[in-house]
């Protein structure tokens, strides 16, 4: 099944429309308006409830980061997943869905020393630490505060999946502890309130291919028993982060997670004959790839213009809502949504920045499309709005809807032109 193909498999089509849990999209935009994010929570449950039936055995984590939406947060929670934040601001987050704070875990470097008193105070799972700075910190902390801390040692490792489009790991990075000099680096301190539970890797984003997949699960297992082993601490978590990648462009086929399961399944058992695993957390920290293919992006046409032999449909809504397309170079898949199927002319999807890199995607076919049809730009469940520059030339916020068992429910009203004074003081 091609990318252009498998999106379209949670989505409708009626009288040659778009349709979201058998909404029309012109439904949704007259009465929402538009630029407008749409997340259908039936998709959200649907990848979960697969990655769960999968990856048996293992928690599986949501990074806030790929969409904060409270809604599409509470909805992950409800169903089992803990939650992986990054900032103060997605603790506070996390603390609004109820999630237990077992169920909380804290990576990212950079982590600043209130929001690191406030994780302590919060009693949240662990600490994913990136440096021996951050470790010192954190046990002072742990002092002050008289209390320990569960802390997960963020390892660097020398390999690499070398197809994700985005590398964590493998070279220099601001990125956690590099592999060769953790042991050296942890025997330099004596912890009193940072307790080690274990490891977490992550090695890279957006990764389709299954192998490269396994065989960094494989090496975060075994590092993860020869740390444990090295360290002389006991082996009660591993992280090993994420990077299921969605297909965007056609020519990309959705990741294998049968097969990787399987490998997964095999590896575990091998190390299980060696290692005693048994009271050890296994878990994966997923964002996209439980997000992105629930969330479609729909912005209207307002003009549509020849320059110099290219077509330009010119859009209410642009980069300042899409930016991962312009500036990480993802080929989102693009379709007329109120006249799907178009055929012939071919134009340039540009959003009306004054720039001339908002451009959301180029030689999309929309035939007849005119003024006021409906733009939809899919996978935009992940890195859209949390992601964009929202307030690039002042344009007000997009709202955001989600379909909730069919019903659509305003998530985040739609902003106005004193957006622009958000936070301005003394004017």
């Amino acid at each position: 099944m091609s990318g252009s193909q498998h999106w379209m498999q949670y989505y409708g089509e009626s009288d040659g429309e778009l349709t979201i849990s058998g909404i029309k999209v012109s439904q949704l935009t007259k009465r929402f308006g538009t630029p407008l994010y749409v997340y259908d929570l039936s998709v959200v449950e649907k990848k979960f409830r697969t990655v769960k039936e999968a990856l048996d055995g293992f928690d599986i984590f949501y990074s806030i980061k790929a969409n904060p939406n409270l809604h599409v947060i509470k909805r992950l929670v409800r169903l089992g997943a803990g939650l992986e934040i990054a900032s103060a601001g997605e603790l506070f987050l996390a603390k609004k869905t109820g999630v237990s704070p077992a169920n909380i875990i804290f990576a990212g470097p950079g982590k600043t020393d209130t929001e690191l008193r406030e994780a302590v105070i919060s009693g949240i799972y662990a600490i994913n630490v990136e440096s021996l700075a951050e470790l010192r910190r954190l046990e002072s902390i742990g002092d002050e505060l008289q209390k320990d801390v569960g802390v997960a040692l963020r390892i660097n490792t020398r390999g690499t999946a070398e197809s994700a489009p985005e590398k964590m790991v493998g070279g220099s990075s601001k990125f956690g502890f590099d592999e060769e000099k953790v042991v050296a680096e942890l025997r330099s301190i004596a912890l009193n309130r940072c307790k080690v539970l274990g490891i977490h890797v992550y090695t890279g984003s957006g990764v389709l291919n299954a192998q490269e997949l396994l065989e960094a699960f494989k090496r975060t297992l075994q590092l993860a028993c020869n740390l444990s082993r090295e360290l002389r601490f006991p082996l009660r978590f591993i992280d090993f982060g994420g990077g299921f990648g969605v297909p965007y462009s056609e020519d990309e086929e959705p990741l294998d997670l049968a097969a990787y399961a399987a490998g997964v399944k095999s590896a575990l058992k091998e190390a299980s004959e060696r290692y005693d695993l048994s009271n050890t957390r296994l878990a994966f920290e997923l964002g996209r790839y439980l997000v992105a293919e629930s969330g479609i992006y729909l912005t209207k046409i307002t003009d549509i213009k020849e320059s110099r032999g290219t077509t330009y449909a010119i859009t209410d809504g642009g980069m300042n809502h899409q930016v991962r397309p312009v500036f990480m170079k993802t080929e989102h898949p693009v379709a007329i949504a109120t006249a799907l199927g178009s055929k012939g002319r071919r134009a340039n999807i540009a959003g009306p920045l004054c720039t001339p890199i908002d451009v959301l995607a180029s030689g999309i076919e929309i035939g007849s499309a005119g003024v006021g049809d409906i733009v939809a730009v899919f996978n935009s469940g992940a890195y859209g709005y949390s992601m964009s520059m929202l307030h690039f030339l002042s344009h007000p916020l997009p709202a955001e809807v989600v379909i909730n068992n069919g019903t659509p429910v305003l998530a985040r009203r739609r902003g106005g032109v004193e957006d622009a004074l958000i936070h301005q003081v003394n004017y």
